[in-house]
């Protein structure tokens, strides 16, 4: 049965959205400090890698065990709407490079001559290939249930344009809180900015299709591009 899409309308069961609203700070805040304090307490045992597998093995987990169904009624509604959720994909794609460029140049006016020792502070923080796919395929996942079917899904009937700014600036503040603590600069805040074209794009194709599919699949792309891009 073909689904035809009238409008933006919140497919997340009640309780799946108190299971995102429990585990959203864990993911955000207090799984990275256990892992990192794992690390530190047993660094033989808990590299790089293996850290971020358990952080992201457990996010998985959430997704495959209580959002199971909504991932899966979502599924049906990408196949059903495939032209036009491609549409959907390849547009936000564009849109979020456009956006991009203007976040870059934003970023560089604001921090001018400080903007080279802050990049050099943070290319420290490289990670190996198996850190670097766990981000590309398996982040996306758990970062679209959240932050778009749980945030924006819950704010968006009712609260389009706060929905769009909660769902932003969470997810700027999660992708970028945990350098800034590790480089002990509050200035690498300053490149939350870089993720809201992101983030705006990720929730309109949300929004736009009624399929969290797509803004799964556009953040894979997105991820991957622009590894290549730097590779």
């Amino acid at each position: 049965m073909k689904i035809v899409i009238t409008g933006f309308a919140d497919t997340m069961t009640r309780p799946q959205r108190k299971a995102g609203y429990i585990y959203l700070p864990f993911y955000i805040i207090v799984l990275p400090l256990f892992v990192v304090m794992l690390s530190a307490l047993s660094p033989e045992n808990y590299n790089d890698l293996t850290a971020n597998a358990v952080y992201y093995g457990i996010g998985l987990l959430f997704c495959l065990i209580p959002m199971r169904s909504y991932l899966r009624s979502a599924y049906d509604a990408l196949l059903d709407n495939l032209g036009a959720n491609i549409a959907a994909l390849a547009f936000g794609y564009i849109i979020n490079i456009l956006l991009g460029y203007l976040a870059t140049g934003l970023i560089f006016t604001i921090m001018g001559d400080k903007l080279t020792s802050l990049n050099s502070q943070l290319s420290a923080f490289e990670s190996s290939r198996g850190v670097i796919a766990l981000a590309v395929f398996v982040a996306p996942v758990i970062e679209e249930v959240l932050f778009r079917g749980v945030v924006f899904g819950a704010l968006a009937p009712k609260h389009r344009r706060l929905a769009f700014i909660v769902s932003i600036g969470l997810f700027a503040f999660y992708n970028v809180w945990q350098f800034a603590i590790a480089a002990m600069n509050l200035t690498v805040f300053v490149y939350m900015i870089a993720y809201i074209p992101l983030g705006y794009v990720l929730a309109w194709a949300y929004e736009k299709t009624n399929c969290i599919w797509v803004s799964i699949l556009l953040h894979i792309l997105i991820n991957a591009m622009s590894l290549l891009v730097v590779s």
